[in-house]
């Protein structure tokens, strides 16, 4: 069985271990934690101090590699699939009351969903990573011992630096790509309007725009963020992205050229969001992997690691 003890302070400290809080005095509450996809072993325990009830247990996350790809997976597909229907049209389009009625609750909270679907792609891709790294070592079938506190951070920095900008950066770029499509009509002759406000075009300027602007902007605040939090400061956040800036924002060039031209060819700002989710999945692996490496001498941008 697992289970998850909560220690409750009567005046002593409390400790963090796994999946378990231990206090050096204090009661506990033991609830029944039927693990579906995060099981907690429990080995006996590893010291007493004597006087002070200490009793800790430390949980050891049992994944392998080949488990958390299919888990990952069916996670990220149910919540794309859940997400992906709420279009402007989704309230007509719905045969069934229950089916309209849900389609209708994503639209109503349609800003939470695709920040809770980004929020879910973040943690899926430092958790991929992580597997990829034991994966690359000992095997898929080797036990992956995760650092849920590196997901948490890796998550919390894309959250900030990438997909909260990028739902209103989106957006912007949509209403603003509207407004330049009725001033060209006017303005321009018909041949010329047509060429520029081709959706081809509107693409490809809004993939450029991004690449130069937007890009640049989350790789500093991603690799800042990931220094910060692990306690370096803001001198030790600037000298990491003085170090490993440029090399992300060419690796990013490459990745989101083509991904970029199919993100902003889709309709409606929600698509592109939803997209552009699970495309960062697979570059965020990339980012944490660049993020959590230790710095060293300059290395040759042709050895650089980029998950294609």
């Amino acid at each position: 069985r697992w289970w998850f003890e909560v220690g409750i302070q009567q005046g002593g400290r409390i400790e963090s271990h796994g999946c378990h809080i231990c206090a050096e005095s204090g009661k506990y509450i033991s609830l029944m934690w039927q693990a579906l996809l995060l099981p907690c072993a429990h080995p006996e325990p590893t010291s007493s101090q004597p006087g002070g009830g200490k009793h800790c247990v430390t949980a050891t996350v049992r994944l392998t590699p080949a488990r958390i790809y299919a888990g990952t997976a069916i996670a990220v597909a149910a919540a794309s699939a859940a997400v992906i229907p709420a279009g402007p049209t989704a309230r007509q389009q719905s045969p069934g009351a229950v089916r309209a009625a849900l389609r209708a609750l994503r639209l109503d909270n349609d800003m939470a969903a695709l920040l809770a679907h980004g929020a879910l792609a973040d943690a899926a891709a430092d958790v991929l990573a992580q597997a990829v790294a034991v994966d690359s070592a000992r095997g898929r079938t080797a036990t992956a011992d995760l650092d849920w506190r590196r997901v948490r951070r890796s998550t919390l920095a894309a959250l900030v630096s990438d997909d909260i900008p990028f739902l209103l950066w989106a957006r912007l770029l949509h209403e603003a790509s509207h407004r330049y499509v009725l001033a060209a009509r006017r303005v321009l002759s018909p041949p010329l309007a047509r060429a520029l406000t081709h959706p081809a075009s509107l693409a490809a300027t809004k993939a450029l725009l991004s690449q130069i602007v937007y890009e640049s902007a989350t790789a500093v605040a991603y690799l800042g963020l990931q220094a910060y939090m692990r306690g370096g400061g803001a001198a030790e956040a600037w000298a990491e992205v003085r170090a490993k800036f440029w090399r992300v924002w060419v690796d990013g060039l490459a990745f989101f050229s083509a991904t970029y031209l199919v993100v902003f060819a889709l309709p409606h700002y929600s698509m592109q969001v939803v997209v552009d989710n699970i495309a960062s999945l697979v570059f965020n692996m990339y980012l944490s992997h660049v993020s959590h490496r230790k710095r060293g001498p300059p290395v040759p941008h042709s050895n650089s690691f980029c998950p294609r």
